[in-house]
């Protein structure tokens, strides 16, 4: 029996993790020509997971920083923008309704809570390098592994055998393998799904090239590049929030390089880290997803180059 996906089957069965519930109804309200801001905002507010994450998103984006935002209003709304909004929750509705499946090879909870470490991350190197808006980021972070999920929606048993088999082996023979199997690896799957959702071309083809930014064609210094290069080291990042402690100690020089391929200075890379995993806790709580403190910062009159080859503290 072929395991190749056929995409539109795939959607007409309904096999491949699509959004519920008000989040539904929210991108639905997003998606009409005339949207009604009255509507769309009394309608993100029976959400409580949905209205923080809009609320934190406006907060950042306020220009008046003396005056925070405490509740999603239309004004909100027009701050963040109407699309924004739609990609929000789109992300937040995938990462609540699709917590276990029938993949038991696939680790569900690790792949949420690493998906939302990137969401984190990239968001926060948006603010940095500003290639994007940040909420748009968030979601681009959230979304860019939903690949591996749709494998394993569509195929969790060919899966399973498969990641089973490939156990141990470098992230780049296993996408080669998802893509001799099933027709798609994770990373085309993603792109193929976000285009699908109407989220813009240039964070599927930012998801689609970030595991390897230099092997796209993407123009020098462009902003498709420069994207692909941040949503690259945001996975970094993610990855050094779930490794384990061996593991966060080899990452580190890595995320220093890729940091520095975006125009971030070592001292800038410690901050961004820190304020990664202090974001990455506080919405691990509120989804009920695991995270675990850690920290790229010195320990006072420590030299932060070193860190580029030394260990992390983690808490």
């Amino acid at each position: 029996m072929s395991e190749i996906i056929d995409f539109n089957e795939l959607k007409a069965t309904g096999a491949l993790p699509s959004p519920r519930g008000v989040m539904l109804a929210v991108i639905r309200l997003c998606q009409r020509e005339q949207v009604s801001l009255q509507e769309l905002a009394r309608t993100v507010q029976t959400d409580p997971v949905l209205a923080g994450r809009i609320i934190k998103l406006a907060n950042a984006a306020n220009p008046v920083k003396t005056r925070s935002i405490a509740a999603v209003t239309t004004d909100v709304l027009i701050l963040i923008g109407v699309h924004a909004v739609r990609q929000v929750a789109l992300g937040l509705s995938l990462a609540a309704s699709y917590r276990n499946g029938a993949c038991e090879g696939f680790d569900y909870g690790r792949f949420w809570t690493r998906s939302l470490a990137m969401a984190c991350a990239a968001r926060a190197i948006g603010e940095r390098i500003r290639v994007a808006p940040a909420a748009e980021l968030f979601t681009c972070g959230l979304l860019a592994g939903i690949g591996r999920l749709g494998i394993a929606s569509a195929r969790p048993l060919a899966y399973s055998r498969l990641l089973e088999e490939m156990r141990g082996c470098w992230p780049e023979e296993l996408t080669l393998a998802e893509a001799r199997l099933f027709g798609y690896s994770h990373l085309s799957l993603a792109a193929a799904m976000m285009a699908d959702w109407n989220i813009p071309r240039m964070f599927g083809d930012a998801v689609l090239f970030h595991e390897k930014p230099h092997a796209s064609s993407f123009a020098t210094g462009s902003r498709q590049q420069r994207l692909t290069h941040g949503l690259h080291l945001a996975a970094l990042i993610a990855d050094l929030c779930v490794a384990t402690d061996d593991e966060r100690t080899l990452l580190v020089p890595s995320v220093f390089e890729a940091a520095a391929v975006s125009g971030l200075a070592d001292d800038q890379v410690a901050l961004l880290v820190d304020e990664v995993s202090r974001e990455w806790a506080e919405w691990g709580e509120v989804l009920q997803l695991h995270t675990r403190a850690l920290s790229l910062l010195p320990e006072s009159g420590a030299d932060i180059t070193q860190l580029s080859q030394g260990p992390i503290d983690v808490q």
